[in-house]
């Protein structure tokens, strides 16, 4: 098959821009006929807060919202979120004398 997306119709032209045509063909032998729906939500929620908990440091909240999709206010919630199971793991593990860091077990 020749590569120019032009011969394709519809989304099949989009994808073979986007993708080529291997993949077009692939993906039409695999979901022909189907209707599929992309989620806006690219990661899963523990990725989400396996991110913010190795970068909160380093990167403002407006830059992590921008590399995960969220808002900066979304991502402020998650680092508070995280930070008060932190401060609840540090008070069940003071008795062993084990600080855990923000969201770490």
């Amino acid at each position: 098959m020749e590569k120019n997306p032009e011969q394709y119709g519809g989304i099949y032209k989009e994808l073979a821009e986007l993708l080529g045509d291997a993949a077009v063909v692939r993906i039409w032998k695999s979901y022909a006929g189907l209707s599929v729906t992309f989620p806006m939500k690219l990661y899963s929620k523990e990725y989400i807060r396996e991110f913010i908990r190795e970068h909160h440091a380093e990167m403002k909240p407006s830059e992590i919202g921008r590399v995960l999709g969220l808002s900066e206010r979304r991502v402020r919630q998650l680092i508070h979120e995280l930070r008060a199971g932190a401060e609840q793991n540090t008070e069940k593990t003071q008795n062993g004398g084990r600080k855990s860091e923000i969201g770490e077990e």
